[in-house]
């Protein structure tokens, strides 16, 4: 007996393999048409037609007026920018908190915002007895970090109440909880330029953190430092910001000057 849920699986995962293969296809030929996806990929006229259209209506593909072909759409060349990037700033950073943690002999860490967390995308531990150690791709809370708060802050209160859940939650006693609270802090930190962890992600942890912006201001990551309570203090961390942000400003520069060079040789399709 056939299962039915299990063929309905299957038959989803296939349509999926397709989608990419034929994405695959438009990438290595610049420029595919209905005929030739069927005849490359094994599939009738019909279907190739079909997923062709769909990629299109997502953006993955684009059938401009005059053109007989579909080629890479604006979406996937954004997410393929965005790798670059990403990849780029991550690279680029590495030096500069390498130098930041021995200049501060602390924990030092590279954020990116995924949706409602922030994940680790680099970080130097330091060499003190006691340390924040670095657990590389692990997915926090935006709003119970340092990094992730800096983060939120440049998005539009609209967009941060749309993106986090209707219900914050904590992961340590001091977690704001409370969407008024949390957009208070917001505010301050827009104000400031910089964000505290005030063991709101975790028991006697504090941290400090700032955005990476790009030449327009828009955030590529941010970087934070992190320490137990009793040494990285409430009133020492303007001075740590200060660091913070010379060191982003380093990476920032680094990251644009890397991308300009990488996209001589991405063109994206016209």
């Amino acid at each position: 007996m056939v299962d039915g849920n299990h063929l309905s699986a299957t038959e989803s995962l296939a349509s999926v393999t397709k989608a990419l293969d034929v994405l695959v296809l438009a990438h290595d030929r610049g420029q595919i048409g209905v005929t030739e996806t069927a005849r490359e990929l094994g599939m009738s006229r019909s279907t190739a037609h079909r997923i062709l259209v769909t990629l299109q209506r997502t953006g993955f593909l684009r059938h401009d007026q005059g053109q007989r072909g579909y080629s890479l759409g604006p979406r996937l060349v954004s997410m393929g920018l965005d790798a670059i990037a990403q990849l780029d700033v991550r690279q680029q950073a590495r030096r500069p908190l390498e130098e930041l943690s021995e200049k501060l002999q602390e924990t030092v860490c590279l954020y990116t915002l995924d949706s409602a967390a922030v994940r680790l995308l680099d970080g130097v531990e330091c060499r003190q007895a006691l340390r924040v150690s670095v657990s590389l791709g692990q997915p926090l809370p935006a709003h119970v970090t340092a990094a992730g708060k800096a983060l939120l802050a440049l998005r539009d209160p609209a967009q941060v109440r749309a993106t986090l859940p209707a219900t914050l939650t904590a992961t340590a006693a001091a977690s704001i909880t409370e969407w008024p609270l949390l957009e208070v802090e917001l505010e301050e930190i827009r104000v400031r330029g910089w964000a505290a962890d005030l063991e709101e992600s975790a028991h006697d942890l504090h941290g400090v953190g700032v955005a990476v912006r790009n030449h327009i201001g828009e955030p590529l990551a941010a970087i934070s430092v992190h320490a137990p309570a009793v040494r990285l203090r409430e009133q020492d961390m303007p001075a740590v910001a200060t660091a913070l942000h010379e060191t982003a400003t380093t990476i920032a520069g680094a990251a644009r000057d890397n991308r300009y060079r990488d996209t001589e040789t991405f063109k994206a399709p016209t």
